[in-house]
């Protein structure tokens, strides 16, 4: 579910901060929760993060490409 296409960050940065965010949150809801099951849940609220993730990593790529031309 995590590596689905159409809910996955576009770049290598951005795929990485989802799958660092869906680790930590799993655990938390794991550790603090009642569900045993944190992954679904982690999931969800990851994608949610998408569009946030996607924007960012755009501006700061964006960023390089002006400093390095």
């Amino acid at each position: 579910m995590a590596t689905d296409m159409v809910t996955s960050p576009v770049s290598r940065r951005g795929q990485l901060i989802f799958g660092l965010g869906c680790g930590l949150l799993t655990g938390i809801i794991r550790l603090f929760g009642g569900y045993p099951e944190g992954v679904s849940f982690a999931i969800l609220i990851m994608n949610g993060f998408v569009p946030l993730i996607d924007k960012w990593d755009a501006n700061t790529n964006a960023k390089l490409w002006k400093v390095n031309k």
